[in-house]
């Protein structure tokens, strides 16, 4: 599993919810940088004991779908906290 992968699942799940949260918040959403709100999501959540969990589950197993599912539903919650700071 490399780094570009976790950052493009990352980045889907984040545009996920970023998109449900800026239909709730155009201003800011407008004046928000998308790339830089994925990096620090990426951040937040490699710094997790859930994504560590998530990966030591996937080194046991090596079952790549499931790590990028956890690392989707992970990312959306991060995302959520990071916008109401």
């Amino acid at each position: 599993m490399t780094d570009e992968v976790v950052n493009q699942t990352v980045a889907k799940a984040v545009e996920r919810t970023y998109d449900d949260w800026a239909t709730e918040h155009p201003s800011l959403a407008a004046v928000i940088d998308r790339i830089t709100l994925t990096k620090h999501v990426v951040e937040s959540l490699r710094d997790s004991q859930e994504y560590r969990d998530a990966i030591a589950a996937y080194q046991r197993g090596l079952n790549e779908t499931d790590l990028l599912q956890r690392l989707m539903d992970l990312a959306g919650p991060v995302l959520t906290a990071l916008l109401a700071a």
